[in-house]
């Protein structure tokens, strides 16, 4: 059980536990209109005929956008959508380089020499440029799949740093006496792994993990920030015009097709998504440095 003096854990479990409530229960809160149904006019209480986007009131407290879809609900119905992105680009990141970083552990062979190089490719340059030149190439531009291809890419970008950290880690721990004690007893790679490597390596996978969702989160929103949808269509918005369409209510879209009203000074709804990721940013990193806490004074506990 968590130490009561472990704070982080708490404040990072308590703010993990009201995104989860947001993207569950979210959308069946009475004041949340899950279908996001457009309202073309509205009549005020003096009689006026009122058209969107409406201004924040007890109807729609963050306004509406430019079809009179609700701001609040918007938000609030793509936090699942955003979450789940997130988590699947770590989740994929994670399962292809922890098993590469465990076969590099005697830093040497192919295994290491692949870590190695996809940790010093994709570290010349800042991630949130690798992931730009990469997502504007046309094929994935113009993808009807686009989602299928920004998920892996924007995993792969930091497969060779997290590989790299897994790597130091197992072969630290190849060098404890336990280890060693098992290798003379002349047990399977197989069985050392799962004896005495993952118990070491699991806590601080944990803890990497709940970090590195608080890195995706900032990457994506960067990209948000940018104007860089995840998802879109290419269609015809006037004669012979084309133009790329949001087709998703994810915050990183929302974000994107909102970030042009700050050259207009309307700074209303573009700060929400903004801070629902800044939010979420937060309780990841709290999260893992308060699992890091609990897993330290653990082990502490037990020498």
């Amino acid at each position: 059980m968590p130490s009561l003096k472990n704070y982080t854990l708490w404040i990072g479990g308590a703010m993990l536990a009201l995104v989860l409530f947001v993207m569950y229960l979210g959308p069946e809160l009475p004041f949340i209109d899950k279908s996001l149904t457009p309202e073309k006019h509205r009549w005020s209480e003096q009689g006026k005929l009122m058209l969107p986007p409406y201004k924040a009131s007890d109807l729609n407290w963050l306004g509406s956008d430019k079809k009179g879809v609700d701001n609040l609900s918007k938000l609030v119905v793509g936090t699942k959508e955003t979450i789940y992105i997130v988590f699947f680009i770590a989740l994929l990141r994670y399962i292809i380089a922890v098993p590469l970083g465990v076969l590099a552990y005697k830093q040497k062979g192919v295994a290491h020499w692949l870590v190695t190089s996809l940790n010093q490719i994709f570290t010349f340059l800042p991630v949130i440029f690798s992931a730009i030149l990469l997502l504007s190439m046309p094929f994935i531009q113009y993808s009807s799949n686009r989602i299928l291809w920004v998920i892996p890419i924007l995993a792969l970008l930091e497969v060779g740093r997290v590989a790299h950290i897994v790597q130091q880690q197992a072969n630290h721990i190849s060098h404890e006496l336990f280890v060693e004690a098992g290798e003379s007893l002349g047990l399977s790679g197989w069985r050392l792994v799962r004896n005495y490597y993952m118990p070491s390596l699991v806590p601080e996978i944990v803890i990497n993990f709940c970090i590195d969702l608080g890195k995706v989160m900032l990457l994506i929103g960067q990209l948000g920030v940018l104007s860089i949808f995840l998802t879109h269509n290419w269609a015809e918005v006037d004669y012979f015009t084309m133009k790329f369409l949001n087709t998703s209510t994810n915050w990183v879209s929302l974000l994107a097709e909102t970030r042009a009203d700050i050259y207009l000074s309307k700074f209303t709804f573009v700060f929400y998504p903004a801070l629902a990721i800044l939010f979420t940013v937060l309780t990841f990193n709290l999260l893992g440095e308060g699992l890091r806490r609990h897993f330290n004074r653990r082990m502490g506990s037990y020498l």
